[in-house]
């Protein structure tokens, strides 16, 4: 601490002041030290330098006064010396203050030869760093750089839900359809002369059954995240509900039964289904577009029905969209006008006039020509419910929450011949 009273010179002052530069500068190199203490040492010492800078400071007023207002020689040393032991110097200034600069100007004044390297102090430099650690650059004021947050969260992308808006929708309160289907119809209706025999027509019915199937899925997360992280658990419901409605799209189609649905195509009693052009891989894409017109005429010959959309792969409807005739004109139109220049391009994807479905819920090499609308019917016994507990298994004593989410549905095809199918080899 510095001396209190008016014995104190400046000279004093000075040496104080540079014994607690000295411990300073131990403090930061001390080994023994933790952060903590070296933070504690070092305000201890810039109390007492400013002690003696303050004592300077009066010292060297009360000298302004005493002389009339210009500061005494001794004060004026004792000032500039106390800057300079203060303030930071400048390079300038280093290199004007080296002795190998002095030695340099007293040689040229000499017009004698002389050369010399400055030899000056160099700092480490101060920046961001280019190795991100935690998201945060890691060089030396890479932790004053705060990144810029986006709101929301980026999620995966997946296909577009397609299939189930297809079939007509319906609402059950059962965990079955059922329903009764005329499966053949005997008709003898004719001419009938006066007295004669009328002649017999027969039918048949067959009662079918669809068993509702469920769809569901769970997930688990901590009370942490759920009690802090309101956006995730939004993002996270919304998800659980999107999960069981792409899993639908494609159950819709493929599904084998209890305990899903009965899928479309596991059915029996479609239009007899037609390979693309041959029965050997290689067929060409107007082959394909043929055999779909072929599946549109078997659903209005033999079920009575008119089609109303194809289902396709993405890779399928790319070779059909891109095929060429023997003059390389694509089939349906370019990528800028319609075909043969015939009229502006058209942004609607369709097949002969029908809307065409692109959707990898089908499988490549299949592709499905119907009646949906008219066809088949889609009966939810509920709607997707989520539901949230802490009393699932351990959860509650390990802080965690099981989140579900389930549908049962049920498919009803009322006329399996109101579909095709037209299996492609490339």
């Amino acid at each position: 601490m510095p001396r209190k009273g008016h014995e104190m010179s400046i000279q004093t002052a000075k040496e104080g002041m540079r014994e607690l530069a000295t411990k300073a500068q131990d403090t930061v190199s001390s080994t023994e030290l933790s952060t903590a203490e070296k933070r504690e040492a070092l305000n201890k010492i810039e109390a007492d330098i400013k002690a003696f800078s303050d004592e300077i400071a009066m010292y060297e007023q009360a000298q302004r006064l005493i002389s009339g207002g210009e500061s005494a020689p001794e004060a004026k040393a004792a000032d500039a010396e106390r800057v300079e032991g203060t303030r930071v110097k400048s390079l300038a200034q280093q290199v004007v203050e080296s002795e190998q600069y002095k030695q340099a100007v007293g040689a040229s004044k000499t017009r004698a030869r002389f050369s010399t390297s400055l030899d000056l102090k160099t700092v480490g430099t101060v920046d961001e760093g280019s190795t991100f650690a935690d998201g945060f650059p890691t060089g030396q004021g890479g932790a004053a750089v705060l990144p810029q947050f986006l709101p929301g969260i980026v999620g995966l992308r997946f296909r577009k839900l397609q299939i189930a808006d297809l079939f007509a929708q319906g609402a059950t309160n059962s965990d079955s359809i059922s329903y009764a289907a005329e499966t053949a119809f005997n008709n003898s209706a004719a001419g009938v002369a006066e007295t004669s025999a009328y002649a017999q027509s027969d039918d048949a019915l067959l009662r079918k059954v669809e068993q509702v199937g469920k769809i569901a899925h769970y997930m688990k997360a901590t009370d942490e995240i759920v009690q802090d992280a309101a956006q995730y658990m939004s993002f996270l419901e919304n998800r659980m509900v999107f999960g069981v409605q792409y899993k639908e799209d494609s159950e819709l189609l493929v599904a084998t039964g209890y305990p899903s649905v009965n899928g479309l195509l596991n059915r029996s009693g479609f239009q007899s289904n037609l390979t693309a052009g041959t029965t050997a891989a290689g067929a060409a894409p107007s082959a394909v577009i043929d055999d779909v017109y072929k599946q549109v005429s078997a659903i209005r010959a033999n079920a009575f029905l008119e089609p109303d959309a194809v289902v396709v792969h993405p890779t399928d409807w790319q070779n059909i969209r891109l095929a060429k005739d023997a003059n390389s004109q694509y089939y349906g139109g370019g990528p800028f006008t319609g075909a043969y220049g015939n009229g502006g391009f058209v942004n609607v994807d369709s097949l002969w006039g029908l809307r065409v479905v692109i959707s990898a819920a089908i499988a490549s090499g299949t592709i499905l020509v119907g009646s949906f609308q008219m066809g088949g019917q889609v009966f939810r016994r509920s709607g997707i419910t989520v539901e949230m507990t802490n009393t699932n298994d351990t959860d509650f004593v390990n802080g965690l929450i099981t989140v579900r989410a389930e549908e049962r549905l049920a498919l009803a095809v009322y006329y399996p011949g109101a579909f095709g199918k037209v299996t492609v080899l490339w």
